[in-house]
């Protein structure tokens, strides 16, 4: 599969993962699930879900070449690095 492919279906995962935040379903069942309130378990999952689907998206879909001194088809760090100044008012003295 492409990238191309991975970014529309990441891009579809996470318009899911957005209707699917809010859930209306839980907010008044009180059963536990792993001693956990269902709610609860179903945020962790939720989490869980989100941050595979980020991560996944950080690897697919992530536009090549948009770090300062990236190329194209090289690793993000593979170019010229300079230091980041100090906030004005805050030199050596400061």
């Amino acid at each position: 599969m492409n990238r191309r492919r991975w970014a529309t279906l990441l891009y579809a995962a996470l318009a899911a993962l957005y209707l699917l935040h809010n859930d209306l379903w839980l907010w008044n069942d009180s059963r536990l699930w792993l001693g956990l309130p269902a709610g609860l378990v179903y945020h962790i999952g939720f989490c869980v879900a989100a941050s595979a689907v980020l991560g996944l998206m950080v690897v697919y879909a992530w536009p090549p070449g948009v770090l300062p001194g990236a190329t194209a088809g090289a690793p993000s760090g593979a170019g010229e690095t300079r230091p980041i100044p100090p906030p004005r008012g805050q030199g050596e003295h400061g």
